[in-house]
């Protein structure tokens, strides 16, 4: 393969100004992605017997080759939800769908919903069953004849780098306030362990949060080195990580309800895309 048609992604090409300029820009924040994402990955590949280390492999080799063919530029993704490249692209892809599903509930309402935190061995029952509460919740009102909580939801995971431990939990926006107080005191009652204060609800004024896949995976428990540096970093603690990530395979991450159609989030078929001209030249 020549150099004149390949672009690695960590070089970014320079591409003259107008009509290539968005092209330009969404390849170095692309670059960026992948960059950001370095220290975890390599932290997860030192991993003995993880049952995700092949994905691993694919996430830290994603999109780093952009082949150059004619007005194309073809590029190989992992596929993967952890990987941020493709997270980048099923984002978006949720937010174009969603958002103008959200902008027209009324009253839109932001939700947390917490459970305590559980060890690693109760991760993956812990989320199921949190899943299977909130369809019990939606049959109760389903057979009293009351609306079905209408909006989307989002599973997400912190790891305690203070408690060791885990904490799933639920991020919603839904329509409108009263729904909203109900949903939460309905989850009190199969959870009468969850301290009420942790729950919050709140008028929901940006959206887009909703949508980014795993954002933050490690709590910020105030602890710090003897360099004053947080303990927080992911990459530090690449066997929580892959609980996480373990724990989460083969399950929705964002979730419609009370009748929003489900939206495919993946990225199958996205392999290209058509630019001008291109000027390569590598950066020193």
């Amino acid at each position: 393969m020549s150099k004149e048609n390949t672009l690695l992604i960590y070089k970014l090409e320079q591409m003259r100004k107008g009509a290539l300029t968005l092209n330009r820009e969404k390849l170095e924040k692309r670059a960026k992605a992948k960059f950001s994402q370095e220290p975890l990955l390599l932290a997860l590949l030192e991993l003995k017997n993880s049952k995700l280390a092949k994905n691993y492999h694919d996430a830290f080799f994603c999109s780093s080759v952009l082949t150059q063919k004619g007005d194309k530029l073809t590029s190989r993704y992992c596929k993967n939800r952890f990987c941020r490249v493709c997270n980048r692209i099923a984002t978006g892809k949720l937010i174009n769908n969603y958002a103008p599903i959200l902008d027209k509930l009324v009253d839109k309402q932001f939700v947390t919903l917490t459970i305590p935190n559980v060890p690693a061995d109760k991760l993956r029952s812990s989320i199921m069953r949190m899943n299977k509460v909130m369809r019990l919740i939606q049959d109760k009102r389903r057979k009293a004849k009351l609306p079905l909580i209408k909006g989307i939801r989002k599973l997400e995971c912190t790891f305690n780098t203070f408690a060791n431990n885990y904490h799933p939990h639920f991020h919603l926006i839904i329509e409108n306030e009263s729904q909203a107080i109900d949903l939460i005191e309905q989850w009190l009652l199969y959870y009468p362990e969850s301290v009420a204060k942790a729950q919050h609800r709140a008028e929901a004024t940006e959206c887009i949060e909703l949508f980014k896949y795993f954002t933050k995976l490690t709590s910020n428990t105030g602890a710090s080195f003897e360099n004053g540096s947080k303990v927080i970093d992911e990459w530090q603690f690449p066997e929580a990580i892959d609980v996480i990530f373990t724990n989460i395979a083969k399950l929705r991450i964002i979730q419609s309800m009370g009748g929003i159609a489900l939206i495919n989030d993946s990225i199958d078929g996205l392999e290209s895309q058509t630019i001008d001209k291109v000027t390569i030249k590598e950066y020193n």
